[in-house]
């Protein structure tokens, strides 16, 4: 009796783990990629979500079909690292081609094979051309692009074992590539494999591809003993959330709750903690985050943070800002502080890493690029270009210097004319702009690494590295610093909002919506503002007191002494200067503190070149909902319905007055009963009408005529 029971519960408790088993245990996941899916962001997190539910539903590997002819390898290139960090073995298929973002997608995984006839290669950088650019400017535009695409694209060959050269000459047409005395592809034009050409054996081992296979059934075969295909797609995660549910067991083990990084609570002590923060996109953009990054560094000095690690997915961003947080803020930090570029650091990103202790690179990472370029993302000229490079290196190579890193990095990093050579080993010539894939940047130089500590996959592997014991903590504003960082961003909306409800106030009897509208628009700027630390201390009154001086100039204007002009333009420029200088507060002052030669103080336009943008769209805009409103707001049935037509006896064509208008007839004489400056009233037919005079004015009783008649309006002249 003992042993069958012991036998009954080891088959239910097999039953329960088969029950458990997931969906597609030992079968492989394929997805066709196409140009489609990598222009499309919505289709691309659409495959991503496929992809993600067929991992977590135990796939042995997953299959890339691509079919990919035309689409840009920058487009790409994110994509391609995502496909390098899955956690499973990835195969892809080159289904008739993959070209451009498709070179790059099959470079992304850890083997390539190719279909009878099919290419692979020809992924150079595409920059739109622009006639508003010099050939120099847009020259430097399109070798910035090609450096960061280059080091992508060899970081994705470095980690997923295929020879960087490959990915090089796909990328750069000056490189070619040649194999003994056959030339693959000449200098001057992009390596394009065919199918033959890429499964080559050189030196005991494919060129790039393992081999020719007839399609994706059969590559699925030869990678698995069954050789179970499952095809993803929308129809396939309906059908599995529905399988899903229906062979749920009735008894199952809690699964672990998924343990994810707290987030840190102003009010929370930063004392021996790890505190990470975040830089993404488009967080180096928005001057509010530089302050945000400043104060959580003050409050790492004043409670004694065991360290401060830098998570760095950035493009880029805002140079003086960068270089304020650079000479300031990480020089006086007296804690640790490390960098992980995960997965890009470019231009200002780089700037940041190169100003902390030590940097750690992911595994598909790349790191350079900081070449200072216009508000709108365009290379300068070449006068102001030298003039800026000569500035951003002088104070950069301070920092960089005190960090230990090497100086020539961060100079070839900003100045595309300088290049990379340690040792007479040239890293980057001279032509391009530095940026290091992760093995670049850990490469040994002397026995120690030319830039980066090492490649990690993670937070806990840096602290495991560098034996930190503290809990790892992320950063992220409180509520009212996200507040300043939205308005801040948006601050041209809530111009708009605000100038429109004045506008629509002042226009109206009484006080009511409109003017609670612009009031609250207008104290959510100069809060979000003076929290994001463009306004500080006194001046934060200075700047009220002139905005509302210029909202009372302008109310004059229009409601005490119209068409008088000097109190509105007054006005005007008072509200400009208030609005534009809470816009530009942060970058008033030199980022080194330094003050003019002169004693005096120097004006900057491009200081303040944000602030004049948003203002301007500001009044464009209110300036556009204004004509709607006069235009359309009497015509909409709310405001219809406020005139009294019924109770009048007729609508506003029946009074008096507008009859005797609308029987008026050009010729018709009469006499002026008043002066007419250029309104006033005349007698015709002994009917007392509304008229006017053009360029001119005419005195009381003398004879006149109609002219003309414009709807209800009558213009006269002297007889």
């Amino acid at each position: 009796m003992q042993l069958l029971r012991h036998l009954l519960l080891i088959t239910l408790t097999l039953f329960s783990v088969n029950a458990a088993e997931p969906a597609l245990t030992g079968k492989l996941a394929r997805v066709g990629i196409t140009d489609s899916d990598i222009e499309d962001m919505r289709r691309w997190r659409e495959l991503r979500l496929w992809i993600d539910e067929a991992i977590k539903q135990g796939a042995s590997g997953l299959i890339l079909d691509i079919h990919v002819t035309q689409s840009h390898a920058q487009l790409a290139l994110p994509l391609a690292e995502e496909m390098a960090r899955l956690k499973v073995k990835t195969r892809a298929f080159v289904n008739t081609s993959a070209i451009g973002g498709g070179a790059l997608l099959a470079l992304a995984c850890d083997e390539i094979w190719m279909a009878p006839g099919s290419r692979i290669g020809a992924a150079p950088p595409k920059v739109q051309a622009d006639e508003s650019l010099s050939q120099k400017a847009q020259d430097t535009l399109l070798a910035e692009s090609l450096a960061v695409l280059k080091a992508g694209a060899r970081s994705l060959c470095k980690l997923k074992g295929h020879r960087p050269e490959i990915a090089d000459a796909f990328v750069d047409r000056e490189k070619g590539l040649s194999l003994g005395a056959t030339a693959l592809a000449e200098k001057g034009e992009l390596l394009l494999l065919d199918a033959d050409a890429a499964v080559q054996s050189v030196d005991g081992k494919p060129l790039l591809a393992r081999a020719i296979i007839a399609d994706v059934e059969a590559l699925a075969k030869s990678a698995t003993p069954a050789g179970t295909l499952v095809n993803l797609n929308a129809a396939w995660l309906e059908k599995l959330n529905e399988t899903v549910v229906e062979a749920k067991p009735a008894t199952k083990t809690a699964a672990k709750p998924e343990v994810k990084t707290p987030v840190i609570a102003r009010d929370q002590s930063y004392k021996d903690k790890v505190i990470v923060i975040p830089v993404g996109e488009d967080d180096l953009i928005i001057p509010a985050r530089f302050e945000f990054m400043k104060r959580t560094l003050n409050l790492c000095n004043d409670q004694g943070a065991e360290a401060v690690i830098f998570e760095l997915d950035t493009p880029g961003g805002l140079a003086w800002d960068t270089i304020s947080l650079m000479m300031k803020d990480l020089q006086n930090l007296k804690t640790r502080s490390y960098a992980f570029v995960n997965t890009r650091a470019i231009s200002a990103g780089a700037m940041i890493a190169m100003a902390t202790d030590t940097i750690y690179m992911a595994p598909a990472s790349a790191i350079g690029a900081s070449t200072p370029v216009s508000g709108d993302g365009t290379p300068l000229a070449q006068a102001e270009r030298a003039k800026n490079n000569s500035a951003f290196m002088g104070m950069a190579r301070t920092v960089v210097r005190e960090k230990g890193h090497d100086v020539r990095i961060i100079e070839g990093m900003i100045d595309m004319d300088r290049g990379l050579t340690i040792n007479g080993q040239i890293i980057i010539p001279k032509g391009e702009i530095v940026t290091l894939d992760s093995e670049q940047a850990t490469m040994l130089i002397n026995g120690k690494p030319l830039l980066a500590k090492g490649i990690v996959k993670s937070i806990d592997e840096i602290k495991q590295r560098e034996s930190l014991k503290g809990e790892v903590i992320t950063a992220e504003p409180t509520g009212f610093e996200m507040i300043a960082i939205w308005v801040t961003r948006y601050a041209s909306i809530l111009i708009i909002i605000g100038l429109a409800g004045g506008y629509l106030e002042m226009q109206t009897p009484g006080f009511g919506l409109p003017g609670f509208v612009a009031i609250g628009a207008f104290a959510l700027f100069f809060f979000g503002h003076y929290v994001a630390g463009s306004l500080a201390g006194q001046e934060t009154m200075v700047v009220a007191a002139i905005f509302i001086l210029g909202i009372v100039l302008i109310g004059v204007e229009l409601l005490a002494a119209p068409g008088t002009i000097l109190p509105g333009v007054l006005g005007f420029l008072c509200v400009m200067v208030a609005l534009v200088y809470a816009m530009s507060g942060w970058e008033v002052a030199p980022p080194s503190g330094e003050v003019p030669a002169s004693g005096g103080i120097s004006f900057n336009f491009a200081t303040y070149a944000v602030g004049i943008r948003n203002f301007t769209l500001g009044v464009s805009g209110a300036a556009i909902i204004i004509t709607l409103l006069v235009l359309w707001m009497p015509e909409l049935r709310p405001f219809r319905a406020l005139v009294l037509q019924s109770s009048a006896g007729g609508t506003l064509e029946d009074t008096p007055s507008m009859r005797d208008a609308a029987r008026a007839s050009v010729g018709d004489s009469g006499t002026a009963r008043s002066a007419l400056r250029p309104y006033g009233t005349i007698e015709i037919g002994g009917r007392l009408v509304e008229a006017m005079v053009e360029g001119g004015y005419v005195q009381s009783g003398t004879a006149i005529r109609v002219r003309e008649v414009r709807g209800e309006k009558i213009i006269v002249e002297a007889v």
